[in-house]
């Protein structure tokens, strides 16, 4: 009989080794989103814990549905206790990543003991060990990296903390139920009705604490419970949190379609198109999972190509049938392979929210911080499982084991690469070429770096004016990489390239000003007001008022703009028009 002591030494060398493999990480820059949403955010600057203060600074997360209070309050805290330095955000992205990593392990230690007692085949032992298998997996997979050294991401972290709380909670009033304990009633309401609300105010994601709930009922627990009259109480429970949400939603959204359809007006994808190019992100997915390559990962993935029919490409027909093999497959397989069918049941309700109707950009790798776990679980229970095919036992272990290796090692070289942020950003751009962003922050970064000499100046310039036209070339919708030349420009004393003004100009008053042409001026704004961005008082009224010509731009967006433009000190500000 093993060492009690065996268990908890193993996770503790698996922390140990999670957070080696992280610390070269930790001295990156912020990068894109940590900008406008912390960097730049000045309620986030508290120099005292009072509770007004707090509030501010919990109540900046913009036009957000629910402006993410407790992940936008917990940046503020990072900022009154370390100050501005990025390294204590993501040491402290990484302190959230290893809880999470522990609650991985409660969660399937306690569910998968449940699934096992119910089928009569209670084994506390095996549960365990998968448990801390899975946790492994999941705290060393390179493609978890985003959720934790992207600052900004702490909102997916942070919802996935209380969403992995509130189903290992539930599993504990489970656990207390089938033991013949009401008392347990109390604690899967707890996790419903407490836990789902504090992961929904980190991020929206967390309003699917039910559902994954739902999941693991479903597929697993199966409804279990000693007598009838705890079957329907526990069947009115999760209809309560699941059903009523759903219902009243879909009904919201019948009567307010524009909130989801007008978000597509500015996006170079429809509802449809989305919908199509999701299925092959989500095989993108599956394969980064299962087979992690450092080559196709990154921070930025604006470059996937947007499926224009079934056919275009045609990859998009085989995903959407995949897609569908895949539900079917689960289904078929309920009764005798249950936690396969659990296993897609969980990713796929975990993407439900990011991956289908909500005009969000296409495709973002943090978006598998809680799914992947739908995924790593099957995985560890048919490596570990010796009674599923006793010859290949060994053979199978050692497989596992290779790929938490695997894992380890690119999590530790890609943390390596985001910290050193020229490393990082030259192989943004390196893997994805055609990318907006990629291009920009590589500039950003060139214009950014101290010149060692006159020579070395021209050559920093010539490279971020290379990457920044590279931006704009690559989006014509976009006016970051324009925007930005003319600022470095003005920084070296350069005169006004009027025809590139102008070609800016044209874009403010045509193209789409969703998120990230109003980042781009909210950041340019107080980036102005700070003196971080010295431009000619001139140039900055053409470009606000070209901005507030734009057709095209929402209400909402007008007011922000002419409040942020509002904040430059008055012998620079530019001339604004009257909110419409």
């Amino acid at each position: 009989m093993a060492h009690p002591a065996i268990k908890p030494t193993l996770l503790l060398c698996i922390i140990a080794l999670a957070v080696a493999c992280y610390l070269p990480g930790l001295t990156g820059h912020f990068i894109f989103d940590d900008g406008v949403n912390i960097r730049l955010n000045p309620l986030l600057r508290i120099d005292s814990l009072d509770f007004s203060t707090l509030w501010q600074a919990a109540s900046s997360g913009g036009t957000r549905p629910l402006s993410r209070p407790i992940s936008m309050a917990s940046f503020a805290l990072d900022f009154y206790f370390f100050g501005m330095s990025p390294y204590y955000f993501k040491a402290t992205n990484l302190a959230i990543h290893l809880a999470n990593g522990l609650l991985v392990f409660v969660l399937v230690k306690l569910l998968l003991g449940l699934h096992l007692r119910i089928r009569g085949a209670a084994d506390n032992n095996t549960a365990s060990w998968i448990g801390i298998a899975v946790a492994a997996i999941w705290l060393l997979h390179p493609f978890n990296l985003t959720g934790v050294l992207y600052v900004v991401q702490r909102m997916t972290s942070l919802a996935a903390l209380f969403t992995l709380a509130g189903l290992a909670l539930y599993m504990y009033g489970r656990k207390k139920l089938l033991d013949g304990n009401k008392s347990g009633f109390f604690a899967m309401g707890a996790a419903l009705f407490v836990f789902t609300p504090l992961a929904a105010l980190c991020k929206e994601s967390g309003l699917l604490l039910p559902a994954l709930i739902l999941v693991c009922e479903a597929t697993l627990l199966r409804w279990s419970a000693p007598d009838r009259s705890s079957r329907r109480i526990l069947a009115a429970l999760l209809g309560l949190s699941v059903a009523v949400p759903l219902l009243f939603g879909l009904y919201f959204l019948s009567r307010n379609p524009d909130l989801i359809l007008g978000g597509y007006a500015w996006r170079d994808f429809s509802l449809g198109e989305r919908l199509l190019t999701e299925t092959r992100v989500l095989w993108f997915y599956l394969h980064m999972i299962v087979l992690p390559n450092l080559g196709e990962m990154g921070l930025h993935h604006d470059d996937f190509l947007i499926s224009r029919g079934p056919l275009s490409p045609w990859t998009t027909l085989p995903a959407i049938a995949g897609l569908l093999l895949l539900a079917g497959g689960a289904f078929a397989l309920r009764n005798k392979q249950p936690i396969i069918t659990f296993g897609i049941a969980f990713f796929f309700v975990g993407h439900a929210m990011e991956s289908t109707i909500i005009p969000l950009e296409l495709v973002f790798e943090h978006r598998n911080y809680l799914p992947m776990l739908g995924i790593l679980l099957p995985l560890a229970c048919y490596a570990l499982n010796p009674k599923l095919h006793l010859p290949s036992a060994s053979l199978r272990r050692a497989a596992f084991f290779l790929l938490a290796i695997l894992c380890a090692g690119l999590t530790a070289a890609r943390a390596q690469q985001w910290g050193d942020t020229l490393l990082m950003r030259s192989l943004e751009v390196e893997r994805h070429p055609h990318s907006v962003r990629a291009h920009t922050d590589l500039a950003n970064l060139y214009d950014n770096l101290p010149p060692t000499s006159q020579v070395d100046a021209i050559e920093l310039y010539g490279k971020a004016r290379f990457h920044f036209q590279q931006a704009a070339d690559n989006g014509p919708s976009s006016i970051t990489g324009l925007f930005f030349i003319l600022v470095m420009n003005a920084h070296r004393g350069l005169p006004v390239e009027e025809p590139l003004l102008e070609t800016l100009e044209q874009r403010l008053a045509t193209v789409p000003l969703g998120p990230p042409n109003m980042n781009t001026l909210i950041g340019a704004a107080r980036d102005i007001a700070d003196g971080h961005i010295l431009l000619d008082p001139k140039i900055v009224d053409r470009i606000l008022r070209a901005a507030l010509s734009n057709p095209l731009l929402t209400d909402t967006s007008r007011n922000q703009l002419i409040s942020e433009f509002g904040k430059i000190p008055p012998h620079i500000r530019p001339k604004m028009e009257a909110p419409k």
